[in-house]
C-alpha cells in the first residue's frame, strides 16, 4: 500500500504536467512505470518516454538539511545503466507529499560494481513537480534534439503602475499679481508660516487643493476672485487644457507630499531618498522586508588619494490617465551625490553602471518599496495635501518563464555579474527569495 502510494504521488504530478503514466504492474522488476511526454501547451505526444523506479522512505520529512542521502540497490543499478532507455528515480515522502528525482545515467555515469550505490539529493533542486517537464524532457529527448514550447507556469504579473484612488475632495483657484513662482514665495516666507509647494501658478492664477481662503495663502491671492471646484470636475474634464493643468497640480502635490525625507530633483526629473546611508523597511510580497535606501562608497586613487560618493535610491514619476482611471508610473533608478546633496560628477558613469547590472530582482524590489512608501502614514506627508494610492496594478498572466531554468542556461550571466561586481553595486535585500 505505501509503495502504491508513492506511485499515485507520481502519477499526479505527470498529470500535472499535462503527460501520461503507465504503471508496469505487479510483474515489474525494477521499472514501476513510464513518463510519455507530452508538450504541455498543444497537448500532442512527442514520442518520447521516461522510465521511473519509484521509492518511499520516511526521513525527508525530518530532516531540515538542504540535502538527503539514499542508497540504491546494486542489481537495480546494474539493471537501470544496461537499458537504453533514461530512467528516472524518484524518493517521495508521503507525510509532507514531497518528492525528488535523479537522472540514473547522470547520477552513475562512470558507476562500476564496485562504486558507491549513494545517491545525494539537493532538495532546492531536485523536487519532483510539474516544473522539471523540461529537464525530463531534454534527458529522455533523441541525440538529434527536440523542439519544445515554453512550459505552461501561471505568473502573476506586478505593473509599476500604483492607482490613485483619493485626491483632495476641492481645488481652490484664485488670481494673484505675482508673475513667477519665486514671486509668490517671497511673500509666503513673509508670513511666517510654513508653507508647502502643493500649488501651481498659471497665467496669474494659482491653482490648489488648500484652501486659498485661509492664511497664508490669503495673502498672495485676491479673494474677490476665489473660486473652488470639485476635483471630479477638473479630473474628469475632457479638456486638454484642464487636464494638463491638473496633472502638474498633482505633480506639486506628490512633491510636497514626500518632502523633506524624499526630495524632487528637477535637472536628473527624479525623486529620491535624502539623509544618511540607512536602510528602511517596506511590505514586500510576502514580509515585511529592508531596502539599502542611501549607501556611502568609496574608493582610492593612484596618489592615495580618498573619494567617497553616496547612492540615493530614486524614481522617476509621471501621472498618466488610462482607460478612465489615473496611475502614477514608478520607474525605479539612482542618483548619486558627493555630499548626500550635490551630484556626483561621475553619476552618469554610475547609473549606467548599475543599470547594466540591475536585473528583475532589483527592479522589483524598489518599485515594492516606493509602492509601500507612498502609502501614508501617520509620520510622514506633514501637513502636505495628500494623494492616496492602492496597491499596485497587477494580473495574472497564464503563460510564464521559469526564469531560474532559463538562467541557467546561460553560460555568460554569473560571469557577468560576477565582473560588475553585483552583489557590492546593488542595493542590499536581507529577504532572498521571499520578495
Amino acid at each position: 500500500m505505501v509503495g502504491q502510494q508513492g506511485i499515485n504521488l507520481i502519477e499526479r504530478v505527470v498529470l500535472e504536467m499535462s503527460s501520461r503514466w503507465t504503471a508496469s504492474g505487479p510483474n515489474e522488476t525494477g521499472i514501476d512505470g513510464y513518463i510519455e511526454l507530452y508538450d504541455p501547451n498543444s497537448r500532442q505526444p512527442l514520442g518520447i518516454t521516461v522510465a521511473v523506479q519509484s521509492k518511499v522512505v520516511n526521513a525527508v520529512a525530518n530532516n531540515s538539511h538542504p540535502t538527503f542521502d539514499y542508497s540504491c540497490d546494486r542489481g537495480d543499478i546494474e539493471y537501470w545503466l544496461n537499458g537504453n532507455m533514461p530512467v528516472i528515480l524518484v524518493v517521495s515522502e508521503l507525510v509532507t507529499k514531497e518528492a525528488y528525482w535523479v537522472a540514473i545515467q547522470d547520477a552513475f555515469r562512470s558507476w562500476t560494481s564496485t562504486s558507491s550505490t549513494r545517491v545525494t539529493f539537493v532538495k532546492a533542486e531536485q523536487r519532483f513537480d510539474k516544473h522539471c517537464f523540461p529537464q525530463l524532457a531534454k534527458i529522455a529527448a533523441p541525440k538529434t534534439g527536440v523542439y519544445l514550447a515554453p512550459a505552461r507556469l501561471e505568473e502573476t504579473l506586478y505593473s509599476n503602475l500604483l492607482p490613485l484612488i483619493n485626491c483632495p475632495p476641492r481645488i481652490s483657484i484664485a488670481s494673484t499679481d505675482c508673475r513667477t513662482p519665486r514671486d509668490v514665495w517671497a511673500l509666503l516666507r513673509e508670513t511666517k508660516n510654513d508653507v508647502d509647494a502643493a500649488w501651481l501658478l498659471w497665467e496669474k492664477k494659482i491653482f490648489s487643493f488648500h484652501d486659498l481662503s485661509q492664511k497664508p495663502w490669503s495673502s498672495v491671492c485676491d479673494l474677490g476672485t476665489l473660486e473652488t471646484f470639485s476635483t471630479t470636475e477638473w479630473s474628469e474634464t475632457d479638456d486638454p487644457q484642464k487636464q494638463r493643468i491638473f496633472t502638474q497640480l498633482l505633480n506639486q502635490t506628490l512633491r510636497a507630499q514626500l518632502d523633506p525625507e524624499v526630495r524632487y530633483w528637477p535637472r536628473e526629473d527624479c525623486y529620491a531618498m535624502t539623509g544618511k546611508p540607512r536602510k528602511h523597511s517596506y511590505q514586500s510580497l510576502k514580509r515585511v522586508s529592508k531596502i539599502t535606501v542611501v549607501s556611502q562608497f568609496s574608493s582610492k586613487s593612484a596618489d592615495g588619494r580618498n573619494f567617497t560618493w553616496l547612492r540615493h535610491i530614486a524614481f522617476r514619476g509621471q501621472f498618466r490617465l488610462l482607460d478612465g482611471q489615473r496611475y502614477l508610473e514608478i520607474t525605479p533608478t539612482y542618483r548619486f551625490t558627493h555630499d548626500g546633496f550635490n551630484l556626483d560628477r561621475f553619476h552618469e558613469d554610475r547609473l549606467k553602471g548599475i543599470k547594466r547590472i540591475e536585473g528583475n530582482r532589483a527592479v522589483l524590489s524598489s518599485v515594492l518599496f516606493w509602492a509601500d512608501y507612498l502609502q501614508p502614514r501617520t509620520t510622514l506627508f506633514c501637513g502636505a495635501p495628500v494623494l492616496r494610492f492602492a496597491p499596485l496594478l497587477k494580473f495574472p498572466c497564464p503563460v510564464g518563464i521559469a526564469d531560474k531554468a532559463w538562467l541557467s542556461a546561460d553560460p555568460d550571466f554569473s560571469k557577468e555579474n560576477a565582473e560588475h561586481g553585483a552583489e557590492l553595486l546593488l542595493p542590499d535585500f536581507d529577504d532572498g527569495a521571499d520578495l
